[in-house]
């Protein structure tokens, strides 16, 4: 299946396996509930990191040890949710141990290419790729709900789809969608999505502080995947960089 990238479907190739991923509504939904959904999105991000400074330098280790394995954990959740299919030989399987610990079988993706996936699909799940409207409602504040049932319901009501068209939609194609529907000239007629405001206000700090980071581990690396540009993720050979061909 070929995916369409500019709405954040993207393509891995393994093991001579094609895996079609697609951050729609309803593998944002798998992740959890609406709670879990954003700890999600702040885990994947780092934004659970320590924000203060901590002196003792073993301390330190455990706590970003601990924060790696949730972070690694909740990307591999991310990714395997936007797929139909059984891909743990492709992602690994995770898990942390109460003590902290990151315990995972290796697959054919290295750990930190999971993660860069995962930011990926769980943006154009979540905050979308697509600059954001200018509501006359009054400017949002941080909220640890993302309901998705809202943007569903959103798009059948105002968009006139199906509610299986709805549910398959990503929030980079549903923003897209409303912005048509609804111009810049139109923008008072635009509905209501206070919610909406909320956690994109939310994301855009946590994309903001994640590019901030320098990361804590040096293995780990920092750049990000442009949402607009990603082509299909060909994994050949357990590569040690993450390939991408612009379409």
């Amino acid at each position: 299946m070929k995916a369409i990238t500019d709405i954040g479907q993207a393509v891995i190739r393994a093991s001579g396996k094609e895996i079609f991923l697609n951050p729609s509504f309803l593998a944002m939904s798998r992740i959890g509930t609406p709670e879990q959904i954003v700890d999600a999105f702040v885990k994947v991000h780092a934004g659970h990191y320590p924000k203060h400074r901590i002196a003792d330098p073993q301390i330190l280790k455990a706590a970003n040890a601990r924060c790696f394995a949730d972070m690694a954990a909740a990307a591999a959740s991310v990714v395997k949710h936007c797929s139909e299919g059984d891909i743990a030989e492709i992602i690994g399987s995770y898990s942390v141990t109460t003590a902290g610990r990151l315990l995972f079988k290796p697959g054919s993706l290295p750990v930190e290419d999971v993660i860069q996936l995962a930011r990926h699909l769980i943006l154009h799940g979540v905050m979308g790729d697509q600059p954001p409207e200018e509501f006359e409602s009054k400017k949002g504040e941080y909220s640890d709900k993302f309901d998705v049932r809202s943007f569903v319901y959103t798009a059948v009501a105002h968009l006139g789809m199906s509610e299986s068209d709805a549910w398959n939609m990503t929030m980079t194609s549903f923003r897209a969608a409303m912005n048509a529907k609804f111009p810049q000239k139109d923008k008072g007629k635009v509905p209501t999505q206070e919610r909406y405001d909320e956690v994109m206000d939310w994301a855009e700090q946590m994309l903001a502080m994640d590019a901030q980071r320098h990361g804590p581990h040096s293995n780990l690396r920092n750049e990000t995947i442009s949402p607009a540009s990603v082509g299909l993720f060909c994994i050949r050979n357990k590569p040690t960089a993450l390939h991408t061909r612009t379409l």
